[in-house]
């Protein structure tokens, strides 16, 4: 069996923005919570989540501080604010004139306008008042040359997964040659790229400031790297330039005791693979974590993130998609003609996975971020062990060349390639994983093809492993139907969101706008459980997920509840660091969704995160 530092796990949940909003307000969508709102509100700036309430009995506060009834929140705002959350019609004055639908998934209420950078803290002003104030010049108010909304989106969600851990990034890994962030987008920062045209250098800008060369600054944000790099920056040992350049025996504190190397953080793996991102983002940090290979330094803790903000500037990328794939207006008056009226859709639930009604993909706007290490070191840092990741995958394939749609065939080897590294590595047969967290994009073909891929592969890797009989049905999982529309590359992140969530046997999504099954949905639906009804979760189970991407571009992970048996069957250097664990276990869970809840309805909680975890630089 695998020793315990081969074997890659979760700390915490994810911390996530979305079309819906922040994790709070999604969980509590998911369970069908009527303090929704509440959280909604808070996202929306127009209430406040007391830090101080328990995780389990949030209480919400007016601007004056003073207790504000979820009942009076939704008297109040309630309708606007489910008018500006989730899938919904925009408005046609923001979108360019040619895109033909106006039907998708940004960010709710003003997040993209300015929101977003207040609850994340890194506004000018807020930098330039903090421990992070030498970067103050990346975190511009100009929107030209500050941080696009996927940079923002990385910020808020990648730094916000540290509040899972129980002590400063720098006390429990004192090395930062040691960390990794993994990040993952379809897109770059689309929007960064139209402000280029507006005046490149001093002599031609069209703004006051004609001294400073803000071309830089404007080439960085258009970077898919962008993001994730700033991520970095922010954790990293701080070393002024002009300071160094004056006293340049600074540089000493760079050296690293016990080690020639010095104490800066890895660089940054950002990986665009379609759709398929942030899951081909794990099927590359994973390996590179476990390896035991002369001279190779392995990364003990990384932040693994996803983040896409396709929809600035103007929408336009949904004419680029074409109207074949998206779901617009028209479709849905088609597929709402000759209904009554109870039994009409509304745009809210416009994207239907699995259904007659699956006639074409929503996009949305959102980024998550979660914590992944071995578990060796979350035992011995007494880390809240989530799930246990006990395979990856990934796979191209062939067939679908005409429109370079990533739906054609053979992409399953990404769903065996994980099955078998369950089997062969961590013990897990193919009957071990009873639910799926489906790519479900909300079309009928890719409806069909998650069924007969994930079919085919159980199928593949029960021949393998000798299963005999039929295979156990599983439940199904499909995030993107809640509302948050298709997020592209940080969908794999919900997915493993949404995983979490079940093998810690919490309540998880189903397929929400699910009413008639496709009847095309072919053989393979057989072997499923399909419903619109929230899925119970399972603290002693296992889940699959899969993404697919154009391009033949596909991922897979699966995943198994974190228990005393499923760590105790593996190998240790020490066995008493897992008794010492598992003795402590239930207090440290305790506390990690009490530290999770406290952070994340802290205003600008990232920034918070990042001067508590970055390491010490040239002066503290």
């Amino acid at each position: 069996m695998l020793n315990a530092k081969q074997v890659l796990v979760t700390i915490g949940t994810p911390c996530s923005m979305s079309a819906v909003g922040s994790t709070e307000t999604h969980r509590a969508l998911v369970n069908r919570d009527p303090r929704a709102i509440g959280f909604a509100a808070a996202d929306a700036g127009l209430a406040f989540t007391d830090p101080h309430s328990p995780a389990a009995s949030p209480r919400f506060l007016d601007a004056d501080g003073q207790p504000l009834a979820v009942a009076d929140i939704e008297a109040r705002w309630g309708a606007g604010l489910r008018a500006n959350m989730g899938i919904r019609q925009i408005g046609r004055e923001r979108m360019a004139d040619h895109v033909q639908t106006d039907i998708a998934a940004p960010l709710p209420h003003d997040l993209e306008a300015a929101q977003l950078r207040k609850l994340a803290g890194i506004r000018f002003e807020d930098i330039r008042g903090s421990s992070l104030k030498d970067m103050f010049g990346l975190f511009d108010d100009d929107i030209r040359v500050g941080p696009s909304l996927q940079t923002q989106l990385f910020i808020y969600a990648g730094l916000g997964a540290l509040a899972a851990l129980p002590a400063p990034l720098s006390q429990l890994l004192p090395e930062p040659h040691r960390f990794r962030v993994a990040a993952a987008c379809a897109f770059h920062g689309v929007e960064s790229v139209a402000h280029w045209q507006l005046g490149m250098q001093p002599r031609s800008e069209r703004v006051p400031d004609k001294a400073s060369d803000k071309f830089a600054f404007r080439l960085a944000g258009a970077l898919a790297s962008h993001g994730p790099g700033l991520i970095n920056a922010m954790l990293s040992p701080a070393f002024n330039l002009s300071r160094v350049m004056r006293n340049p025996a600074l540089l000493d504190e760079l050296r690293q005791p016990g080690t020639v190397l010095r104490r800066v953080p890895q660089t940054p793996l950002t990986s665009m693979g379609a759709c398929a991102s942030a899951t081909i983002a794990l099927c590359e940090i994973a390996p590179q974590m476990v390896l035991d290979y002369p001279g190779h330094t392995r990364p003990e803790m990384v932040l693994w993130t996803g983040a896409d903000a396709a929809l600035r500037p103007d929408f336009t990328v949904l004419e680029a998609f074409g109207v074949g794939a998206m779901m617009s207006r028209e479709k849905l008056d088609a597929a709402n003609a000759n209904r009554a009226e109870h039994e009409k859709r509304l745009v809210s639930e416009a994207l239907a996975p699995f259904d007659v009604d699956a006639q074409g993909t929503v996009v949305g706007n959102a980024g998550s971020g979660l914590l992944v290490t071995t578990l060796d070191f979350a035992l011995r840092n007494f880390l809240d062990i989530t799930s246990v990741i006990v395979g990856w995958g990934q796979s191209g394939e062939t067939g679908g060349k005409g429109h370079f749609a990533g739906v054609g065939f053979g992409g399953e080897n990404a769903l065996i390639t994980s099955l078998q590294m369950a089997h062969d590595g961590h013990g897990y047969g193919v009957q071990d994983f009873g639910h799926l967290v489906a790519h479900a994009t909300g079309t009928r073909t890719n409806s069909k093809t998650d069924l007969s891929t994930t079919h085919t592969a159980r199928v593949a890797a029960a021949e393998a492993q000798g299963w005999k009989g039929r295979l156990p049905d599983m439940t199904v999982g499909a995030p993107k139907a809640i509302g948050d529309g298709h997020s592209m590359g940080e969908t794999g992140l919900k997915a493993a969101g949404e995983a979490i969530q079940y093998v810690l046997g919490n309540t998880t999504v189903g397929i929400p706008t699910l009413r008639r099954p496709d009847p095309d949905l072919g053989e393979p639906a057989a072997f499923f459980k399909l419903s619109a009804d929230p899925v119970p979760g399972n603290a002693d189970g296992g889940v699959l997920s899969a993404t697919q991407g154009f391009g033949g571009y596909d991922g897979a992970m699966a995943m198994r509840a974190a228990t005393p048996e499923a760590l105790g069957r593996y190998t240790f250097d020490d066995r008493k660091v897992l008794d010492a664990y598992l003795e402590r276990w239930e207090t440290v869970r305790r506390e990690r969704v009490e530290r999770e809840a406290q952070t994340r309805r802290t205003l600008a909680f990232p920034r918070l995160m990042a001067e508590l975890h970055r390491w010490p630089g040239a002066q503290g």
